[in-house]
Parts: structure tokens; sequence; C-alpha cells
């Protein structure tokens, strides 16, 4: 009975072991994915906008919480005289005169020399002098060239007005903040009227709609942390029991890091989720369920 008892209990820890082995990510014969604990939320759109000029802020559109779009102005810094230089490199670059006059002036010298040299070659034909000194001829041919240069000149004169009025345009734009993505402004760092040097932070802007999930998985299961792979998301809070740790987000992994750690042979590994009213709030915990097919 004695020895009954002992193989009894033999079989008990060794079947409690092996259950233990598959809660704690050992491979199962028949397991179909691997559970990767104490995860990092993180936002993955997430900037502090500064301006890239020197002033004072002349405006700022936004309070904290409210919503934003990508390219919408968020903020803006004095920018009268850019708007001046901007107004006058516009009418230099929109101004053709220059050209139109040289083309005017090249026609004029061209046919002068033509008939001055038509007249001289009917002169020849006919056995008589040159009416017009070959002299004067030559110039007069110099200066038709001179002027289809001028043309060239007045036309490269042209392109550079409407280059500096591209400049002055982007110059313009510079004094602008503007959101780089859809968000939510979430904090204002300068009020209108403030001075701000450039690269001074002005207005925090993040969205949830997307968040990484940044885990740690061991050696033995890197084999199936591939990128695309796809992953289950549950928000894992210690110590407490919220309703919310019960959705489910899917998502896939996004990087793979090439190096494991020397002490843990854990590998760090991302996966993207969509974020449905913001549940997986960032700074929090999470558990990701990364998926195994029997052909990987």
């Amino acid at each position: 009975m004695s020895c009954l008892r002992v193989a009894v209990v033999a079989v008990l820890f060794f079947g409690t072991g092996l259950i233990e082995a598959g809660e704690n990510g050992a491979r199962l014969p028949n397991r179909s994915s691997v559970r990767i604990a104490d995860c990092r939320i993180v936002l993955i759109d997430h900037v502090v906008l500064a301006c890239d000029r020197s002033g004072i802020l002349k405006s700022v559109e936004f309070k904290e919480g409210m919503q934003v779009q990508a390219r919408q102005q968020v903020a803006l810094v004095a920018d009268e005289i850019a708007i001046a230089n901007l107004s006058l490199a516009e009418r230099k670059g929109g101004n053709d005169v220059e050209v139109r006059f040289n083309r005017k002036a090249s026609e004029i010298a061209e046919t002068e020399y033509r008939k001055n040299a038509e007249a001289n070659k009917k002169a020849a034909d006919a056995g008589k002098g040159n009416p017009v000194a070959l002299l004067e001829v030559e110039k007069l041919r110099l200066a038709a060239e001179k002027a289809v240069l001028s043309i060239e000149q007045a036309e490269h004169e042209l392109l550079l007005n409407k280059l500096t009025a591209e400049v002055s345009r982007a110059e313009l734009a510079s004094y602008s903040v503007l959101a780089e993505f859809d968000g939510v402004v979430a904090r204002i760092y300068r009020k209108k009227g403030e001075a701000v040097r450039q690269g001074d932070p002005i207005v925090e802007v993040v969205n949830t709609d997307r968040v990484r999930i940044e885990g740690r998985i061991d050696l033995a299961d890197l084999k199936y942390a591939k990128q695309g792979a796809k992953v289950k998301v549950r928000l894992s809070i210690p110590d407490l029991d919220l309703p919310e740790e019960r959705e489910e987000f899917s998502g896939q992994i996004t990087f793979v890091d090439l190096i494991s750690d020397p002490v843990t042979h854990e590998t760090r590994i991302f996966a993207d989720v969509r974020n449905k009213d913001n549940i997986l709030r960032a700074g929090l915990t999470a558990e990701m369920i990364l998926e195994v097919h029997e052909s990987n």
C-alpha cells in the first residue's frame, strides 16, 4: 500500500511540474501560443512640437484636451516681416518685363543686321561697292548676338527671382507650428505673447489609436517571434481585477531585436496594436499572447 501511495504522489508531483513548466512558457506539444507577461505599453504617435524660428508667439490655437488634425496649425510666431519679404519676392518673380524687352531688342538688332548684310550682298552681286562698311555690319552682327544673350540673362534673372520667392515661402512656413498627425493636445508649454527661441517646446500632441507593446521573449520561443506574426494583447495590472483586463486586442510583431540579453537570454520584441477607447494606456503593463502555428 505504501508503494502505491508513493507512485501516486510521484505522478501528481511530475504532472504538476509539467503544468507549471507550461505556464512559465515551456513549449508543450499541443500548445498554440506563447504567453509574454509584464509588457510595457508605449505610445507610437507622441511628439513635442517646437518652432523653427525665434520670436514672439503670435497665437496658440489649442488648449489641452482639444482634437487636432494632421498638418493643422497649432501655434504661430510673429511673421509680419516674412510675409512682406514673400510679397516682394513674388512681385519680382512674376515680373517678366525684362525678358519681353530683351526679346524685342533682339528682334530689332537681328533685323537691322540682316537688312544691312543683304544690302551689301545685293551690291556685291551687282558688281558695286558695299553701301555699308564691313566693320559696321560686323558690329551689327555682334549686337544681334549680344541681344540673344541678353534674353538668356533676363530669363536667368527671372528664374532666380522665382526661386527666391520659393525660399521666402518656405521661410514663412517655418513660422508656423503644425501637427504631424491626428491627435489630442496633451500639454501647452508656451502661451500667446511669450518669447520663444528656436527649438523651444510649445505643444505636446499624442495619438492613442495605436500603441506599441514592448516585451521580452525567452530564447526557447524566439523562433516563433517573426515580423508580422499575430499577437493578442490584454491589459494586465498587478493586484487589480479590472473589467478592462478582459478586453482583447489584435496586433502584429513589428520588431525583433537582433541582440539577446546575455544574462536572462531574453530578446526584446515590439508589437503594434490598435487601441480601442485608449484601454491600453501608455505607462501600464500588458500581457502579450504570440500565436504559434504548426508550420513554424
